[in-house]
């Protein structure tokens, strides 16, 4: 901004100058001059103050743009459906914070008996649409599908190797766009103990831990209590002392309604009974609190154990 009235002062000290040298001293030149120079003067000043409210405008709409820009949180899981686990804590969040969801799979190798859906791109794409519907109901944004193969190189589905090294690339650079100030995954419990899950939680870690610029991401690991996995003995969830679970998330009752909402999205996955019996388990919890583990700790170097 100086340099724009530095360069408009000589523009118009040199057209005074000119104007000055070529008036022939005569009472009606020499009025019409010194008008001429007022006019000069006054659009000089005019012109001034244009470029400082101008230049405080644009300074205010940053300011602005800053003060309301909401934090982000970005949940990391394997497959769609895997952030029912977290579900009201996102649907939580998501009233103040600006929330997405990275899914690291397409999910193709969830067939189930009663959607009769054959492993391929029909599931891929039912799935898909799912994820898409289950963000709808939390009020998160839309699902950023980084599309590996589901199963990571076991089951004879593409290469590990290749499959842990897109993973990681992938995630950065999501983590690079997106700017989280908090990140949440699977522990090394991995939810059920399925490899994808395990598999995607360290990658996560692995990837947050070798970049100095995610120092300020908070890591968060989901983890069960022994006493909520034992609400759900059918699918033999790994679970984690309390004394880990650093972190405890209550949420309210329209938040765990949006939550079972998502749930019933998953349509590939889960039987109508199955549906029903979830919710009617989690609506008789009176506690409605998750709980997370944070992985990251002070950067803070030390000589001690």
């Amino acid at each position: 901004m100086r340099i724009i009235i530095i360069d408009l002062f000589k523009v118009t000290d040199y057209f005074l100058v000119n104007i000055h040298e070529d008036c022939n001293q005569t009472c009606s030149a020499c009025y019409f001059i010194s008008l001429l120079k007022r006019i000069i003067m006054l659009l000089r000043i005019v012109s001034i103050i244009v470029i400082i409210l101008v230049f405080m405008s644009c300074q205010s709409m940053q300011a602005r743009k800053i003060g309301t820009e909401k934090e982000r949180i970005v949940a990391v899981f394997a497959h769609p459906d895997d952030e029912t686990t977290v579900g009201p804590v996102l649907a939580k969040y998501a009233n103040d914070h600006d929330v997405y969801l990275i899914i690291a799979t397409d999910g193709s190798y969830g067939v189930t008996d009663h959607a009769g859906i054959p492993e391929g791109d029909s599931l891929i794409n039912v799935r898909n649409k799912e994820a898409e519907c289950s963000c709808k109901e939390l009020g998160i944004n839309p699902p950023i599908q980084l599309g590996l193969i589901d199963g990571m190189g076991f089951y004879n589905r593409g290469d590990f190797y290749e499959s842990m090294s897109t993973l990681k690339v992938k995630l950065n650079e999501e983590f690079l766009r997106l700017r989280p100030s908090k990140v949440i995954t699977f522990g090394p419990d991995g939810d059920t103990g399925h490899h994808d899950h395990r598999l995607v939680g360290n990658i996560v870690t692995q990837v947050l831990m070798s970049h100095a610029d995610y120092r300020d991401i908070d890591l968060y690991y989901f983890g069960w209590t022994k006493e909520q996995a034992g609400r759900f003995p059918q699918w033999n969830l790994g679970y984690v002392a309390e004394e880990y679970l650093d972190t405890a998330i209550p949420f309210s009752e329209a938040d765990e309604a949006k939550a079972i909402k998502s749930i019933r999205c998953h349509e590939s996955q889960f039987t109508q009974k199955e549906f029903d019996d979830w919710e009617e388990i989690e609506r008789n919890d009176p506690e409605n609190t998750i709980y997370f583990r944070k992985a990251t700790r002070s950067s803070q170097k030390s000589s001690k154990l």
